[in-house]
């Protein structure tokens, strides 16, 4: 390792989970507009709050790269199972692997978090409404 801190490098994992979670987001609301399900506005309004959240957690990510003058370049996919991002750190220029895998189990914890987040915001609305 370079002059890289693991702060870093665990901001730039955070942005290619973010960013991937956020890509199929989109696609599944894609989806959602042509399926006629009798709760498809529900989960369209669940879809548009998780990624509302998405984006806030990806604008703090982007802000906390800039203030530690990491920049991420491109991504560069090398073989079917490693993505990897090119970035700068400190004046120091290297990539940064993820495992598809990897990606794909950190981006259903990450996704689980938000579905656990938006549960307990539809638990307090019905606590609340149900007050006098």
């Amino acid at each position: 390792m370079g002059k890289e801190k693991i702060e870093d490098l665990v901001l730039i994992r955070d942005n290619a989970i973010l960013q991937n979670l956020f890509i199929m987001l989109q696609k599944n609301g894609a989806d959602l507009e042509f399926n006629r399900s009798i709760l498809n506005k529900a989960y369209a309004m669940a879809g548009r709050y998780i990624e509302d959240r998405v984006l806030e957690d990806s604008k703090a990510n982007r802000a906390a790269l800039a203030s530690r003058g990491v920049k991420i370049y491109r991504e560069e996919y090398q073989d079917d199972f490693i993505i990897y991002y090119h970035y700068t750190s400190r004046g120091y220029t290297d990539k940064f692997g993820v495992t598809r895998d990897v990606l794909r189990s950190e981006i259903s914890w990450r996704l689980a978090g938000y579905i656990s987040e938006l549960g307990q915001a539809l638990k307090e609305a019905r606590e609340h409404a149900k007050r006098p």
